[in-house]
């Protein structure tokens, strides 16, 4: 009876560790808890954002849950998706930087020969005032390289700099629904917006980074 008894906590133990091993989508230590869900598609982004992003992006659902007493901070700039395909690297945008004056404008790349020392093998980033810079991913580097057909291309949109301009509607949405730059105590729920080549991806190509004063985390979707 006492061999049963103790079989079948093995087994139940067993049973208890498998469970915990495969949940997917999430990560965690003894600090912070991280839970997600990467979107690719348009109608995915869509459903959830209640707006249409376009093509060129990518979104993740996030939810922080703390694990200690104190507050800890949150960012969208301690996230960064990864393609595990192609190694394609796309660190959080802010709403600003997608929907503001001076925003990104995300399109398919042609294939673009450039000069030495020129950049033009990842998307091109940059603000109001600001130098253009390269956002990570499509290759990086610098050299002769080719921005290659199919990849995606982020430059600045400079038509909405005045400021009697209307303010893009997208923008508040995006302000609304995005993971905050914030203190806090309790689990908070959040998107995060990336610039992405999603084409022939699948869930399970894709990784989120975090990287923040708690630890460095990976969560791997399915």
């Amino acid at each position: 009876m006492k061999r049963m008894f103790f079989t079948a906590l093995l087994v139940a133990a067993a049973l208890a560790a498998e469970e915990k091993k495969s949940l997917p989508n999430q990560a965690g230590n003894d600090d912070v808890e991280l839970a997600g869900t990467v979107l690719l598609d348009s109608a995915s982004i869509q459903q959830a954002l209640g707006a249409d992003l376009g093509p060129g992006y990518a979104v993740v659902r996030i939810k922080i849950t703390p694990k200690i007493a104190k507050a800890i901070h949150v960012s969208p700039d301690d996230f960064t998706l990864l393609s595990r395909k192609d190694g394609e690297r796309s660190s959080a945008l802010s709403a600003s930087q997608i929907a503001g004056r001076g925003a990104l404008v995300v399109r398919a790349a042609e294939r673009q020969p450039s000069g030495l020392g020129t950049v033009s093998s990842g998307p091109i980033w940059g603000g109001i005032g600001g130098r253009p810079g390269q956002l990570p991913g499509n290759g990086g580097g610098t050299g002769n390289t080719s921005v290659e057909k199919g990849t995606v291309e982020a430059t600045v949109d400079k038509g909405g700099k005045d400021k009697g301009a209307p303010e893009n509607p997208l923008l508040a949405v995006l302000k609304a629904k995005g993971l905050p730059d914030a203190e806090i105590k309790d689990p908070i729920e959040g998107l995060l917006y990336f610039t992405f080549d999603t084409k022939k991806l699948k869930p399970k190509d894709t990784a989120l980074l975090y990287k923040s004063e708690l630890g460095r985390l990976v969560i791997d979707f399915k």
